[in-house]
């Protein structure tokens, strides 16, 4: 994908699954470098770290699939595509947490209850995306009506 600097965020069409996938090699990159940088000796941070930067991208991704459903005609598709796609990230992403830990999400801290919070927001934040898409076009139909256009 070209990136034109002339046009708006809002106008790019970027898929969900992309988008996902895009974020699961992101959080396998930074964890990667992360070890590395644990066994050289130069950081030794929580245990819990994998969570921290699972759920960091993790709601990354929620910010950014909302922002980038404004672009989309067919919203049901996209909300489809997106709850799959979340759950896909959230669940390869916490397996890989888990794999670099050695935590599952109910032993690493609170973070059990932070992906019940951040699951509920993304759902929110979706519906008020798409129902502030709905009532934008609405405007621009009346608008356009208003005119005679």
């Amino acid at each position: 994908m070209k990136l034109d600097p002339n046009k708006s965020i809002f106008e790019y069409r970027v898929r969900p699954i992309y988008q996902a996938l895009t974020v699961l090699a992101i959080i396998a990159l930074v964890c990667g470098i992360a070890q590395l940088a644990i066994m050289a000796g130069w950081f030794s941070p929580k245990i819990y770290f994998p969570y921290v930067v699972t759920f960091s991208f993790l709601l990354f991704y929620a910010l950014g699939n909302c922002l980038l459903s404004f672009a989309e005609d067919n919203q049901t598709k996209y909300w489809t595509e997106s709850i799959i796609s979340y759950v896909g990230l959230s669940t390869l992403g916490a397996g890989l947490a888990y794999l670099m830990s050695g935590l599952t999400i109910g032993e690493a801290a609170s973070f059990k209850w932070i992906f019940f919070v951040f699951t509920f927001g993304y759902v929110i934040l979706l519906t008020i995306m798409r129902s502030m898409r709905k009532i934008v076009k609405f405007a621009q139909r009346e608008d356009s009506r208003l005119r005679g256009e």
